[in-house]
C-alpha cells in the first residue's frame, strides 16, 4: 500500500568549455566582450533550456524529469505516476479530453477546453487552473477563435494600427493563456501551481561547479546540474485537451 506519492529525484546536467586560445584572444586589445562570462552566461540559458524541455517529457530516462506528459496523461487510465498506479486508484487520473474536430480545425476547441477547466476544479470555482500552456498552433487556433469580429484602432490614435491581440492579454475563464515551443502538437495543458511543482533540493538548483583543468588539454570545463523533479500532489485537479488540431 502507499500512504503519499514519491517522486525519484532526477539529475539534469551539463558543462561548459572554453580553450585558453579562446580566453587570450578575448583578453586581447581586439577582445569586445567578457568571452568567459558569455560562454557562462549561455551555459545556464541552455540548461534552462534543457529543463523546459525534460519538463515537457514523458520522463522515459533513468535520470529524466518526470514532464507534464507522464503526469498529464491522454489516456489516463494507465501508467504509474509517483509510485501510485492509475489503473488501479481512479482518484489519481488527471483529466482529459478529446478535441478532435467536427468538422472544421477547432470546431470543439474551447468546448473540450470548457470540459477539462471544469472537470480539473470544484465545482468550477474552487481549485481552478491557474494557465493554460499548448503549442503554438494550438494557441493561435484558440487566438483565431476569438477575432471572428476585429475592430482595428491605434495605440496612439496617430499613427499605429494594432489588429492583432497581445500573446499576454490571451484569457479563458479569467485564466492566461500561452504557448511554449517546447510543448507537445495539438496539446492544451491546465495547469495548477498548487497540486504542481518543482522540488529540487538545497544547493542543487542550476548548481555551476568550479572550474576544471584537465591535464591533457588546453581546456577549461564547469560543470551545471540541477538535482530536483517534477511532481503533483492531486493529479485530478491537472487536464489536457489533446487532438486539438486533428
Amino acid at each position: 500500500m502507499f500512504d503519499v506519492a514519491r517522486y525519484d529525484w532526477k539529475i539534469a546536467a551539463g558543462t561548459v568549455v572554453f580553450s585558453d586560445l579562446e580566453k587570450l584572444r578575448a583578453m586581447a586589445s581586439s577582445g569586445k566582450y567578457d568571452l568567459v562570462a558569455e560562454k557562462l552566461e549561455n551555459g545556464r540559458d541552455s540548461h534552462i533550456s534543457l529543463l523546459n524541455r525534460q519538463c515537457w517529457g514523458l520522463g522515459v530516462g533513468s535520470n529524466d524529469i518526470d514532464g507534464l506528459q507522464k503526469l498529464i496523461s491522454t489516456t489516463p487510465t494507465t501508467g504509474t505516476v509517483g509510485g501510485i498506479n492509475r489503473a488501479t486508484f481512479a482518484f489519481w487520473r488527471n483529466k482529459a479530453t478529446d478535441a478532435t474536430k467536427t468538422t472544421t480545425i477547432f470546431d470543439n476547441l474551447r468546448s473540450s477546453m470548457r470540459t477539462v477547466y471544469n472537470n480539473c476544479s470544484l465545482g468550477g470555482v474552487k481549485m481552478k487552473p491557474k494557465c493554460i500552456i499548448g503549442d503554438q498552433t494550438t494557441f493561435q487556433g484558440f487566438e483565431g477563435l476569438l477575432i471572428a469580429n476585429e475592430r482595428i484602432v491605434t495605440a496612439d490614435k496617430k499613427s499605429h494600427a494594432d489588429a492583432g491581440i497581445m500573446a499576454g492579454a490571451l484569457m479563458f475563464k479569467d485564466v492566461p493563456v500561452f504557448y511554449d515551443e517546447d510543448a507537445p502538437a495539438a496539446r492544451f495543458y491546465f495547469l495548477n501551481s498548487e497540486v504542481l511543482k518543482f522540488v529540487y533540493l538545497k544547493g542543487g538548483w542550476m548548481k555551476m561547479k568550479d572550474a576544471v583543468e584537465p591535464a591533457n588539454a588546453l581546456t577549461v570545463t564547469h560543470r551545471i546540474a540541477t538535482f530536483g523533479n517534477l511532481g503533483t500532489s492531486a493529479s485530478r485537479h491537472l487536464g489536457v485537451a489533446f487532438n486539438t488540431t486533428s
